[in-house]
This record gives structure tokens, sequence and C-alpha cells, in this order.
């Protein structure tokens, strides 16, 4: 690392390392979740989880590391940015996915807005206006399906909201097998981020009919070129993937790699089409929080607005729901 990002490290290494904290336990307690819901004791869900992530403290030292390499970028990004402006160049747009932290209260409502991708920009046609969900007082940011619909259908500062969840599996083809991380994501997904296929097709919100109605998925670049010899014959072809058979019906491009800081999927599923392979039923089960939740501000909808607009919701959810969703009340 050269002097200078070290000394930019230094004023804002605590910071990184809660950012890179926080994205940690939010996976921790999604894998844990898992677990659980799989059949296993909460101690040996929570050594699963932990042996699963390694090194917490070596992850978050390459990532501060990095994260200082970023700022500093970002920085000069700043000053040439204000140099095009005096010369009266072309209009330039910034690439980058923000957090809109909200932390929910019966009488308070305490918002920020944070850069949540640290690591690096999402690389998507149109990342302006892409924010995640997060509870602030929960301190981290898994949502429930049925939250998720809810916030969804009735929220009137977003022009979309989309839902994923990270998983890993086991995915054979032919005598081939490979462990996979993958998505299992909402219809509307790849929509949302205007992320189009490098072959074939995505899926899409039109295509959700209910648990086995469709099953197929989107590889990654990645392992289609490392696993499968980048050959196109691979779409129509069925995988299996825990044993269930699954159709590819497309390759997402190689700029693509998810919505994920950390870990990078190696293929996308349906949410609503996927088989539940739990058997918990989390596509009703409030008290299952497994999904990160990603939205598009309306042009001209500020964030505070639409924390405003999201705590009313989540207030309304905690009354009708206390068993569940009495924790989003939590600041009262």
């Amino acid at each position: 690392m050269s002097i200078l990002c070290r000394i930019v490290n230094s004023f804002h290494r605590s910071k990184v390392e809660q950012e890179i904290d926080r994205e940690l336990k939010s996976h921790l307690e999604m894998r844990i979740a898992d677990n659980v819901a799989a059949g296993m004791s909460a101690a040996e869900a929570r050594r699963d989880a932990l042996i699963r992530f390694g090194n917490r403290s070596l992850i978050r030292e390459a990532v501060t590391a990095a994260d200082a390499q970023l700022t500093f970028d970002e920085l000069w990004h700043e000053v040439r940015y204000a140099v095009r402006q005096l010369r009266r160049s072309p209009t330039f747009t910034t690439t980058a996915l923000i957090t809109l932290i909200v932390g929910i209260g019966t009488n308070v409502i305490v918002f920020s807005v944070l850069n949540a991708l640290l690591l690096r920009p999402l690389d998507v046609p149109e990342p302006t206006g892409l924010y995640n969900v997060v509870h602030q007082t929960l301190g981290y940011d898994n949502q429930s399906y049925p939250d998720f619909v809810d916030f969804q259908t009735k929220n009137s500062t977003f022009t979309d909201m989309a839902a994923y969840r990270l998983q890993d599996a086991g995915l054979t083809a032919g005598n081939a097998a490979y462990k996979c991380w993958y998505y299992r994501v909402s219809g509307n997904y790849f929509d949302m981020l205007g992320v189009q296929p490098a072959y074939g097709r995505v899926f899409h919100a039109t295509d959700e009919r209910g648990p086995n109605s469709a099953p197929y998925i989107v590889l990654s670049h990645g392992l289609w070129v490392s696993d499968f010899d980048s050959d196109p014959r691979i779409i129509g072809t069925t995988v299996h993937i825990n044993k269930h058979p699954f159709t590819v019906i497309g390759i997402a491009p190689s700029g693509f790699h998810g919505t994920d800081v950390f870990i990078w999927p190696d293929f996308w599923m349906p949410m609503v089409d996927s088989p539940d392979d739990e058997g918990a039923g989390f596509l009703s089960n409030r008290a299952m929080h497994n999904i990160w939740i990603l939205g598009k501000l309306k042009p001209g909808v500020s964030p505070p607005q639409a924390a405003e607009n999201l705590s009313t919701i989540a207030r309304e959810l905690a009354r009708q729901y206390p068993a569940t969703d009495d924790d989003l009340l939590s600041l009262a």
C-alpha cells in the first residue's frame, strides 16, 4: 500500500471496519438461520457458519486496505470532475451503490446515507438511485420475504424493489460436481438493475408462478468460462442443484458479479419459483429474516423521504405482526 493510501486509511479505518463487520455479521446471521432451518442445533449452526466464513480478521484487513485505495481514487475522481465542469465538458455520471440505513422507532426515525460498497462500484447500466434497505436498530440488513413484498407494494418512494438471498449448494452437470455460491432473487432482480444476458435470457417478474413452477437458472460468466469451457450449448441443458433438476436459460454478462461485496455468485435462481428444499416456507414466514432488499428511488425523492416512507410501513407491520416484526420498533 502506498504512503498516501496509508494516510487516507488512518482517517477512516474505524468506519470502514464497522461497515465490514456489519456486512460479515449479516452473512453469518443468514448462514446460521439457514442451518437452523435445515435441522442443525443453534450451536452447530453457528459453528458451521464460522467455519465457512473463515478468518474474519484477515478479510477485514484486506478490505480495509482496498478501501484506502478506493477512497484516494474517489478523491482524484472528484478533482477531475470539477475540472471538467469548469471546462463545460459533457455531463459525467458517478456509479456507486448507496445504502439507505433506516432506524425505525415509535416516535423517532433515525437514518443516514453511507457508501455501501466500500470495495467497488456496482457494475450495472444505471446504478444511480440504487439503495440497500437496512435496519440500523438490528445491526444488519436481513429481511423476511413477506416484509419485502409489503415494502415493495406499499411504498411510494421507490420505482421498484428487488430481493436476493445468498446460499451455497452442490451443482452437478453430467459427471462433474461443483460447490457453488448462488443467489435466490426476485423475478424483477435483473430488470431493476438493467442487466442483460451475454447469452440466452434472464428471468423476469412475469415468470413468477410459485414454488417448483419453473426450475431454471442463469449462470455467472465466470462459472461458464471456468467450468463449462464457454460453451453456449450449455443453454437449454439440465443441471442438478442439491439433486433438483434445473434448466440453464442464460449466461450473465462478464462484468456483472451480483450485488454482494464479499462473495460473487456462480448462478442465480428465481426465488419464488424454486423448490423450498429447506421446508421452512420462507416465502410466507415473517420470522425468517434471510433476504436483502435493493430499491431504486423515484426521480426527485430524497433518502430522508424514503426513510420516512419505509418507517411508516414498518410501524404498520409491527402493529399487524407483533410476534415477528416488533423488533422494527426497537428505538422506541
